[in-house]
């Protein structure tokens, strides 16, 4: 199964070739109907080269069974023009501040399928990998057909044959250069973020893999809020940078970056209290068990990704866009060398694979920091962002070192629960984060109203 999605997620960019990043660049530039015009467009874009791929696949067919099982190279073919479906219409929903129904759906539903999936494949329900695989091939069908109905209902997206006047505001060659640097950055970005997975068959043990692999599914719940939030400012992002409004745009990076940073600490001290007591209470906790460690590098990671806001967005939206292959560059290096160095010299294991890549994304992130304030003179961080962080960490220590109530149960809710709302509480209560106390004062005080 994660072999297969491995190869869909790298066809996935060469089908999409960068067309939704350049319908979030290059919006900003054109009225409502030009829009409409780029995104039928960028639909034709990527029906054209799906059947490209699929003709190249279909081809080398011979060539390609020497090395891959067939079958598993036509489901990661179907799997990947439905995630570059999805991943266009999002990105049009986005422009029209639509996004929290697909990001949702996108995102829970394949981590709902996907151990549903091996449930039935271990009790023989379906016995096939093919028969798996297809169910996971329906899952995204299914989401790409919701999210499409949704567009439709919600008047987001519109279809034209007549797409050649769109270039009248944007030349040809501005378009593809930007898109050929986005799928570029895409397949770098896949690459380095899938390398710990295929170095680790290489160097441990395909076990250790599947191991690795369950940690990885399970600490990745604490990007959820990112996805939905990097979704979101993306295309304010690119009308500021557009209109050169820097200041408002240092005053969004600053929040989104305060408001990722307490939202991935709130769903990482869950997991760092509660995930291996969870673990105890099902039936196959020994394998679970396994990944503990794992999924706390991992979950840190994820925080640390997050709360350095929206660096990204800005760099592919501005003019030094082409920088991001530089940093990828850098940062492939550094985790090829740093998963060699913790794997193989000092024997850690998959929780070595874990640092590495811990190491080589503080590293990547703090290069696209510095380039951002040297270039752009942006900073993420202020006075409220330390004390987020400090108090959400002197929460997480006093939880873990208080005593264990006798009953399990009783003790995961008392933890995980206690944690949460003295979070929830102490940030709301110094107002702190602003979105944050708007949101509970509209929405459960109802003071807005």
């Amino acid at each position: 199964m994660r072999y297969t999605e491995s190869i869909a997620f790298l066809l996935w960019p060469l089908i999409l070739m960068g067309a939704s990043s350049s319908l979030i660049n290059f919006t900003p530039k054109l009225q409502e109907k030009k829009n409409t015009k780029l995104f039928s467009y960028a639909l034709f874009t990527v029906f054209r080269n799906a059947l490209f791929v699929f003709l190249l696949l279909f081809f080398a067919a011979d060539l390609l069974s020497d090395y891959l099982k067939l079958e598993f190279i036509y489901f990661a073919f179907c799997l990947a023009f439905c995630l570059a479906l999805i991943d266009l219409l999002k990105k049009q929903l986005t422009i029209h501040q639509k996004i929290a129904f697909p990001i949702v759906l996108d995102n829970l539903l394949p981590k709902l399928v996907l151990p549903t999936i091996f449930i039935l494949l271990y009790y023989a329900i379906i016995d096939t990998d093919t028969k798996g695989l297809g169910l996971y091939n329906i899952a995204y069908a299914f989401i790409l057909i919701a999210i499409f109905v949704f567009a439709l209902k919600r008047k987001t997206i519109g279809f034209t044959s007549k797409v050649k006047s769109v270039f009248t505001h944007i030349t040809k060659k501005e378009y593809r250069n930007y898109s050929y640097y986005a799928v570029a950055g895409s397949l770098g970005y896949l690459f380095v973020f899938k390398l710990d997975t295929l170095m680790i068959p290489n160097l441990i043990s395909y076990k250790a893999n599947g191991v690795y692999s369950i940690a990885t599914v399970a600490a990745s719940v604490i990007f959820i809020p990112a996805r939905g939030l990097f979704s979101l400012y993306a295309p304010k992002v690119s009308e500021m940078i557009k209109e050169k409004s820097f200041v408002r745009l240092n005053q969004l990076y600053k929040t989104s970056a305060k408001m990722l940073l307490f939202l991935g600490l709130l769903i990482y001290s869950g997991l760092f209290l509660g995930v291996e007591m969870l673990f105890e209470f099902l039936p196959s906790k020994e394998v679970l068990l396994e990944t503990v460690s794992v999924i706390f590098i991992i979950g840190a990671t994820s925080v640390i990704n997050m709360a350095m806001g929206f660096n990204s967005e800005i760099i592919n939206f501005s003019r030094f866009y082409k920088f991001n292959l530089v940093a990828l560059s850098v940062l492939t290096v550094m985790n090829l060398v740093a998963n060699y160095y913790f794997i193989l010299v000092l024997n850690y294991g998959i929780e070595g694979a874990a640092f590495a890549s811990m190491l080589s994304i503080v590293f990547y992130n703090l290069v696209k920091l510095f380039f951002i304030y040297i270039r752009l003179g942006l900073l993420p961080f202020d006075f409220a962002f330390l004390k987020i962080l400090a108090a959400q960490l002197i929460f997480i220590l006093v939880f873990y070192h208080l005593p264990d109530l006798s009953n399990d149960y009783l003790n995961f809710v008392f933890k995980v629960g206690g944690v949460f709302s003295t979070q929830l509480f102490v940030v709301y209560k110094f107002k702190w984060l602003e979105p944050l106390n708007a949101f509970i004062d509209n929405k459960l005080f109802r003071k807005g109203v």
